[in-house]
């Protein structure tokens, strides 16, 4: 064979090295970026926000990393804003609010990782008003699956109500229970791997005609 030909051969899988190489570390860098950009959200949220409503033009240079951070709506906008800052009561539940906060892809983190809450409500920024919240679940599952369950027959709450409904399929989650701190970011939490029926509240949305899942009751083991 043309050695010319075995020259081009080998630069090209050194070439094809190389740019795996160059993906892989532009892929970690993202990561580490974008986790810089979640704790500085967290910790100065209303500055920040503000800068979110600047013409896309005027986020240059330094603030260029604010377009990693996840795609707010107008209203989900405000809605933040209402949550933090607000006085009167807390908005309706909503899909896209259920998918943020409370559901998790699979292969993105191990459920069983020690740390996968503490890390996790950070990324997802469960908090009340900036405050830690005292427990929270997540769920490795749909929300197809969470809104059908809000038509099954009521079972008892965790708190001895009887308004609670429960999946009819097994599911993973986490149970996070905080175990340091007050307020975001610095809110530690253990973690509990759970496999089982996931015990949910609902409240109606007379705008769509349709139950909406509410909050996460429980996680009934799976025997």
């Amino acid at each position: 064979m043309d050695k010319s030909v075995l020259g081009n051969e080998g630069e090209g899988r050194a070439g094809t090295e190389e740019t795996r190489n160059s993906l892989h570390l532009a892929s970690e860098d993202l990561c580490e970026q974008r986790e810089r950009m979640r704790i500085l959200f967290t910790k100065h949220p209303l500055p920040l926000l503000f800068l979110l409503l600047l013409p896309p033009m005027q986020l240059q240079g330094t603030f260029s990393n604010f377009y990693l951070l996840p795609n707010f709506t107008k209203e989900e906008f405000y809605n933040y804003l209402y949550e933090i800052y607000g006085t009167g009561p807390t908005r309706p539940p909503s899909k896209r609010k259920i998918e943020k906060i409370v559901l998790v892809e699979e292969d993105w983190r191990p459920l069983r990782d020690p740390e996968y809450c503490t890390g996790e409500m950070k990324y997802k920024n469960v908090h009340y008003k900036m405050k830690c919240v005292n427990y929270h679940y997540f769920l490795q599952t749909s929300y197809e699956l969470l809104q059908q369950t809000c038509y099954n027959t009521a079972v008892l709450c965790r708190g001895g109500t009887n308004t609670c409904k429960m999946s009819s399929k097994a599911v993973e989650g986490v149970f996070c229970k905080l175990t340091q701190g007050t307020r975001m970011p610095d809110c530690d939490y253990e973690s509990t791997y759970m496999h089982g029926y996931v015990v949910i509240t609902c409240r109606w949305n007379n705008e769509t005609q349709e139950f909406i899942p509410h909050t996460i009751n429980n996680i009934v083991p799976h025997t």
